[in-house]
């Protein structure tokens, strides 16, 4: 016979449970995703991002013995969790969706996909526009001075190292309104500060990018531009009376 103290637990371990399960199938599906990928396209994924290097003609090398294997696994990981997204986005729903009230649903659903949206926004801006525009810079400049030979593994790290905190910056306006619905800043704070976060957009742009000034201004002036949206946004969802 259960004991009284053992009744508040039940919906506890039952949330654990279907949250060890949401976590299992999104990682089985990444698994899935990247097997698939490595097995089938990883060689053709690679060579796709390695094009703006071979438009300038530019040799290609692997330093260490394992790198070009290294290079497929980190482009097929990425790729899988691309793949499995839908599965791990439906799992993450599924957990989530029953603590929330009808009215919450449909901004979640809303706020989501606007995240969603604005990261593949970044990730797209930052490989078409600013890592093409980069990697030609750098080569403009060197290709008087020494001839480019560029490791292959080194390479697609700096692609996601670059673009990844794009995808991220540009969660800017979901931050600002999400702050502003809990009441931590208010529309008038967001117009007064403007000078302090455009300084501030710049030291975050300057941590998170390859230490070159043009990265930097590339990441920087779009985030100035979503936070303007993000006061639009703000000024929209705000009351006459300021709240």
């Amino acid at each position: 016979m259960p004991s009284h103290n053992d009744t508040p637990r039940a919906p506890l371990l039952q949330h654990l449970r279907e949250l060890r399960k949401a976590l299992m199938v999104s990682a089985i599906a990444i698994f899935a995703g990247f097997v698939v990928v490595f097995i089938f396209f990883s060689e053709r994924l690679v060579l796709f991002f390695s094009q703006p290097l071979s438009d300038w003609e530019v040799d290609i090398v692997h330093i260490g013995l394992a790198e070009p294997f290294v290079a497929q696994m980190r482009v097929s990981f990425a790729a899988g969790c691309v793949l499995a997204a839908p599965v791990v986005f439906w799992r993450i729903w599924s957990f989530l969706r029953p603590a929330l009230f009808p009215h919450e649903r449909a901004k979640f659903r809303i706020t989501f996909l606007v995240i969603m949206l604005l990261f593949i926004a970044g990730v797209l801006f930052a490989y078409v526009y600013v890592f093409n525009i980069t990697v030609n810079f750098f080569l403009l400049m060197g290709q008087n001075l020494a001839t480019p030979t560029i490791s292959i593994d080194m390479y697609l790290r700096m692609l996601f190292n670059f673009v990844i905190p794009f995808g991220l910056a540009f969660q800017l306006p979901v931050v600002t309104n999400i702050l502003h619905k809990m009441g931590i800043v208010k529309l008038s704070g967001l117009r007064k500060s403007r000078k302090y976060v455009i300084f501030g957009i710049f030291v975050v742009a300057t941590l998170i990018t390859p230490p070159d000034l043009l990265s930097q201004i590339m990441l920087a002036l779009p985030l100035m531009l979503l936070y303007e949206i993000g006061i639009i946004v703000v000024r929209m969802r705000t009351k006459p009376d300021g709240s």
